[in-house]
């Protein structure tokens, strides 16, 4: 007689109900890959509270193309939401600068923080792609770029969540220095927020390809992208625009970023 068969001794379980066995078994059943829902507004909440299955699609190399085209639509529309509340600060300011110019810093405002983002992310995908493959992390270009684009649908939603502040500071305060360095602060913040994501999903690759990415060269990947961004920030100038200088779409490149912070810092001291 088996044991299987004295009273009060239970079954042996079923295999073929058994869970599959695997790298990627949660508590909560197997992670499935991305399925982003219709619709703008349910896409970006999708991207906030489902980065497991995200990276899942990135690690299976799956469907990328056309989570690349959300994240990009995503990251344009949330840059051009908080550009257009920088560019209303002479607007809701009252300066004494004419009221053509300012609507039309607007949408310019809201034309250069996309593309201050996304010349950054040109920019700087190339290298970042080469050293990936010498350092022996073997991600292919689409899911490098997929992973960039996560990061940067991050940093810009973030950015955009600021809006609201951005834009009750810029009807309560009176200096432009200050609000020049909120808006800096805040870039640093949405930034800060994207290199977390980033570095999140650089992780939880690591152990599906054939070696992680070094810390060094992640670091070396953030140097880059803040000096190409400070730089490049600094060249499409004005953003906010200053309310004692004439209306200009660029201004001339005279200075640097940094300097100009730090001018900024020192007024807003003095004051």
């Amino acid at each position: 007689m088996s044991r299987y068969d004295e009273p009060g001794t239970p079954p042996p379980p079923d295999p073929a109900a058994l869970p599959e066995s695997g790298p990627h078994q949660f508590p909560g059943g197997p992670l499935s890959p991305a399925e982003f829902p219709k619709g703008f507004w349910r896409g970006v909440d999708y991207l906030l509270h489902h980065p497991d299955e995200i990276i899942e699609s990135l690690r299976l190399d799956r469907d990328l193309w056309r989570i690349s085209r959300i994240l990009f639509g995503v990251s344009v529309v949330m840059a051009a939401l908080y550009g257009a509340i920088m560019g209303a600060t002479n607007l809701l300011q009252g300066s004494p600068m004419m009221l053509g110019p300012k609507v039309a810093l607007i949408g310019i405002v809201a034309l250069k923080v996309p593309v201050l983002f996304l010349l950054t992310l040109l920019i700087v995908l190339p290298p970042v792609y080469v050293s990936n493959t010498f350092a022996g992390a073997r991600l292919s270009f689409r899911q490098m770029l997929a992973l960039v684009l996560c990061s940067l649908a991050i940093t810009t939603t973030a950015l955009a969540s600021m809006a609201t502040v951005a834009l009750f500071f810029s009807l309560t305060s009176r200096s432009y220095d200050f609000l020049k360095l909120l808006h800096v602060a805040f870039f640093v913040y949405a930034g800060l927020v994207g290199i977390g994501y980033l570095r999140r999903c650089v992780d939880s690759l690591g152990a599906s390809v054939s070696r992680a990415v070094p810390r060094g060269l992640f670091v070396l990947w953030l140097l880059l992208y803040m000096f190409v961004g400070t730089q490049l920030a600094w060249v499409l100038r004005p953003f906010v625009g200053s309310p004692n200088e004439p209306f200009q779409v660029f201004r001339p490149r005279t200075g640097s970023f940094i300097e100009s912070v730090a001018r900024s810092v020192r007024r807003v001291i003095s004051e």
